[in-house]
């Protein structure tokens, strides 16, 4: 391995985080850019399937215009990256300002060990896995939920650690939309406006549910049914999140991808939230 720009005293650490990032299954590239337009490159960059990690060797912690430069490209571009500053947990020494900037840049920090073992100080934020309900969305009671998930999808987070709150965030707004649905469904019946009886309602499953909406069948006489052809496919396509979280991947890549289609449903959540809320309003 030859390193041009990376200081001395950082060589040694950047090896370790060279040589933990193959182990994990990543291609490591020293020294170069993420793409011909970043502005500027990094100690290393390790890629697998669409992510990539990037990692600055530092002996002096200090976020930089560099990384900020490159913090922001990461963000205007919406690239699914992480970016790191790594340092010797020995020799690094930080203000609470450094820890600062590092939270609104959405940079992580892993220090190094007496092992050569890199331990995660401060998780970075993936760009690509940031969402942002449109603003004119209405919630009604479900506003808080709503906002807590979104809050818990978006909080950093790092592929390289276990913890991972995007799961348990996108299976809590897979719960919101699917007790709304049985709500609409039962509103519906005591409205009158579908014959059938709450028991009827609460025996089904969500696609049951999903699809008593959407069916003209069971209306009474003079209504139209509550959900149209393209609201009714969109609560199915949502529902495919259960999928995605029940079941395990295989390999890392795989995982990779849940990660992007997870981001994917999480936005389509809180646009049929507010779809069903207004529903149920004009009932």
């Amino acid at each position: 391995m030859k390193y041009i720009y990376t200081p001395e005293e950082v060589r040694t650490i950047a090896d370790a985080l060279f040589r933990f990032m193959q182990n994990q299954g990543f291609k490591v590239c020293i020294e170069k850019p993420l793409r011909d337009d970043a502005p500027c490159a990094t100690t290393l960059i390790a890629t697998k399937g669409s992510l990539a990690i990037l990692l600055e060797a530092q002996h002096r912690l200090i976020c930089d215009q560099y990384i900020k430069d490159l913090s922001h490209w990461l963000n205007s571009n919406r690239h699914n990256a992480e970016l790191f500053i790594i340092a010797d947990r020995n020799t690094a020494s930080f203000s609470g300002d450094f820890l600062k900037q590092l939270n609104q840049t959405g940079v992580g920090l892993i220090l190094v060990e007496d092992d050569l073992e890199p331990t995660i100080e401060r998780f970075p934020k993936n760009p690509a896995l940031i969402i942002s309900p449109e603003p004119t969305l209405r919630f009604g009671p479900y506003e808080k939920k709503v906002n807590e998930c979104v809050a818990k999808f978006n909080s950093s987070c790092s592929f390289l650690s276990t913890n991972n709150p995007r799961r348990d965030a996108a299976r809590d707004m897979c719960e919101i939309v699917e007790g709304l649905t049985e709500e609409l469904a039962i509103y519906a019946v005591k409205r009158k406006h579908i014959t059938l009886t709450e028991k009827d309602i609460m025996e089904k499953d969500w696609a049951g549910q999903i699809n008593t909406l959407g069916s003209q069948n069971v209306c009474s006489p003079g209504k139209n049914a509550i959900l149209n052809d393209l609201l009714k496919t969109d609560l199915h396509s949502f529902r495919g999140i259960r999928n995605l979280l029940d079941h395990k991947t295989r390999t890392r890549t795989q995982e990779i991808d849940r990660q992007q289609q997870l981001a994917e449903r999480m936005m389509m959540g809180p646009r049929l939230i507010d779809r069903l809320v207004k529903m149920k309003r004009k009932l």
